[in-house]
């Protein structure tokens, strides 16, 4: 008799069950900042997720899903893309679960051939040394700078975006060089 009130109980939850209706959840890790330099072959990263399980993943209709990461729930993938001279790239993604449903995402990537700017504002010099303040600046996003003296690069503490403050002292002869998400660079000697 104790069994009956579990047997029911089983029923009604196993009919509160809901199929799996929802699409695969699909995005890029990798290029960051969505800026690529033209003409250049990008390595992308990205991922899927669905609770059902990734089975498929295509990448502007080709497979990019390795063996090892089917029916996974967070799904991993990479693959390469040749990035033309000049106009918009769009990367279209697609994965399906293990219920199949398909999600789609178009993910637009901005070519960016146009170097950062580093603009000084203000020098100041105080016996052999420096001190270099202003901005760098890019139409997508200044990522990292480095201070350069002689042969030894250092990189400096900045916050990445479109307009980067910086200050640094550095001797007669040093370079500073800014580099912008799609891996252009402009160098700028000190004084």
């Amino acid at each position: 008799m104790l069994w009956r009130p579990f047997a029911t109980l089983l029923v009604l939850l196993s009919a509160c069950a809901r199929p799996d209706t929802l699409p695969p959840q699909i995005g890029l890790v990798e290029p960051a900042g969505s800026g690529v330099a033209p003409g250049r072959n990008i390595q992308a990263e990205g991922y899927a997720f669905d609770p059902s399980g990734v089975v498929g993943v295509w990448v502007n209709g080709q497979p990019v899903l390795p063996e090892g990461e089917q029916g996974k729930k967070l799904a991993r993938f990479r693959f390469r893309l040749q990035a033309p001279v000049s106009g918009q790239v769009e990367v279209r993604l697609q994965a399906q679960d293990g219920a199949g449903n398909r999600g789609e995402r178009v993910i637009p990537l901005v070519l960016d051939a146009a170097p950062p700017r580093i603009r000084v504002e203000r020098v100041e010099r105080e016996g052999g040394l420096y001190r270099v303040f202003g901005q760098a600046e890019d139409n997508v996003g200044v990522a990292r700078m480095v201070l350069r003296v002689g042969e030894r690069y250092t990189p400096l503490s900045l916050p990445q975006g479109p307009s980067v403050p910086f200050a640094v002292e550095a001797p007669a002869g040093a370079s500073l060089i800014a580099v912008d998400a799609a891996g252009n660079r402009t160098v700028r000697r000190i004084p």
